[in-house]
């Protein structure tokens, strides 16, 4: 069970102690037992607050899982209690929701010494079915306590703005009026709020924080993307793809950027043209692999000559296919420069450098089909909700479907391959695909974005589609 950063915290299994299949009354008279480390006397127990306790515990998971690693949702208190002499021991009885969305009931003890020369803070976890889990950190746990109140009561009207101006100095932001700067430091502030949502309700080891959108309302932000959906556009999608059946195991991780067949990541900039850009991303990947040389295609090329679509204000990936095939291929990215706009279209056809013949549909919601389609065909083509993209600094993204509907596809992107993060103190793994996005390398993982693979998360396996080069 994952509850601690590696880097943070020593873990040590108790071997010795508590079989992982004990019920819960025994790990209550264990609780009630002399404490094995530290040999520390323990005065009478008394009833503890269960706001206060699950907010001591939280502030430690919080202090504690800095680093990368599955987060952990607190679900329920059914108890607490606490006791005081020469240090103060909590003990919770809750529920836990790990990184893989499983429910555990555990038993918590909460030990620290805050007042010695070198204040210490011991926490055990004996969950139902797992191992019984100890770990050490040089600072108590009211230290971490205080750390989490103090960054709350720091986002008070001075901390905000004290945020809202560095966000400001970053990204290069600059408004027409101060009655502008004060609508945008009012969206900012509720930003901050819908960071925290996500921060708390993450199920991988996604990082949310200030981005280039946290001055954006919810629709702005929209526009960023670009995304149509089928029924809207009354799109009938492809012919359905024949998903080539691998031949033995498929592989634990897989990355086509380590195989030439990725260009740089671009960026859409203030135009709603991602599905432009997921298109000419799987083209260029099919490209390299039937040609043997990597070339960037032309974006600009659809805004202006797709007539179906509706250049910065959206459009679907069926559709650019259709125009492709219908204009005569796609001209390099630097005969057709991006020019985030739509203008008169200008195609050459002696320019043309690959040409298509129409496009696939994968089975919808088979991630097993996509796996081998990537490691055979090439980079797919997918539709994405970006609910949780607007906030997304790093990690695998694994929020809660109430967050990021597989029914909302609002943006196209690129699946380019995908892997697997193991954390095997604590039994566990986060697969994930990785995804290449087009908004600049300054966004995510160095414009990459990393999203939890086996659930449909965010809709990933929905609309996923590639072209088939004439």
């Amino acid at each position: 069970m994952r509850l601690f950063a590696a880097a943070t915290v020593a873990l040590v299994l108790l071997l010795g102690g508590q079989a992982a299949g004990e019920e819960l009354t025994e790990e209550r008279e264990v609780l009630r037992s002399r404490r094995s480390f530290n040999d520390i006397p323990v005065g009478e127990a008394k009833p503890y607050d269960e706001e206060s306790a699950k907010a001591q515990l939280q502030g430690s998971l919080d202090k504690l899982t800095e680093g990368e690693g599955p987060h952990y949702k607190i679900v329920k208190v059914y108890s607490a209690s606490r006791q005081v002499v020469s240090g103060t021991l909590t003990r919770i009885d809750a529920d836990l929701i790990d990184g893989s969305g499983a429910q555990h009931r555990c038993i918590v003890e909460i030990w620290s010494q805050v007042w010695t020369k070198t204040p210490t803070h011991e926490i055990t976890f004996k969950c139902r079915n797992q191992p019984v889990v100890q770990a050490r950190h040089s600072r108590s746990v009211e230290w971490a306590e205080k750390k989490t109140h103090k960054k709350h009561s720091h986002r008070a009207l001075d901390k905000v703005e004290h945020l809202f101006h560095k966000f400001q100095v970053r990204f290069g932001r600059r408004y027409v009026s101060t009655a502008e700067r004060q609508m945008r430091l009012r969206i900012f502030r509720q930003n901050l709020k819908t960071i925290e949502e996500l921060n708390a309700n993450e199920m991988g080891s996604a990082k949310y924080g200030i981005t280039e959108f946290a001055d954006m309302t919810s629709s702005e932000y929209k526009e960023r993307t670009g995304l149509w959906q089928r029924d809207e556009a009354k799109a009938t999608g492809g012919a359905q793809a024949t998903v080539p059946s691998y031949s033995g195991e498929l592989p634990k991780e897989f990355d086509w950027r380590q195989k030439n067949a990725v260009t740089q990541v671009k960026n859409q900039g203030s135009c709603g043209s991602c599905w432009a850009f997921s298109v000419t991303g799987n083209i260029e990947g099919l490209y390299a692999l039937k040609y043997g040389e990597l070339k960037e295609f032309s974006e600009q090329e659809l805004l202006d000559c797709d007539t179906t679509d509706s250049a910065c204000n959206g459009g679907l990936m069926d559709n650019a296919y259709k125009a492709i095939k219908d204009i005569g291929g796609l001209e390099y990215e630097a005969e057709y420069p991006y020019k985030a706009k739509k203008n008169q279209c200008h195609f050459n056809k002696t320019l043309s450098h690959v040409q298509v013949s129409g496009f696939v549909d994968l089975p919808a919601g088979n991630e097993t089909a996509m796996q081998e389609w990537l490691v055979t065909n090439g980079p797919i083509s997918i539709g994405l909700n970006a609910n949780a993209m607007q906030f997304y600094r790093g990690g695998v993204s694994h929020p809660w479907k109430a967050l990021c509907s597989k029914k909302n596809l609002d943006h196209g992107v690129l699946i380019v391959g995908y892997g697997v993060s193991d954390y095997p103190n604590f039994h566990k793994t986060l697969p994930y695909w990785i995804i290449k996005n087009s908004w600049g390398p300054r966004w995510g993982e160095q414009g990459y974005y990393r999203v939890y693979r086996g659930d449909n998360t965010c809709g990933v396996a929905e609309m996923a589609t590639s072209a088939v080069l004439a």
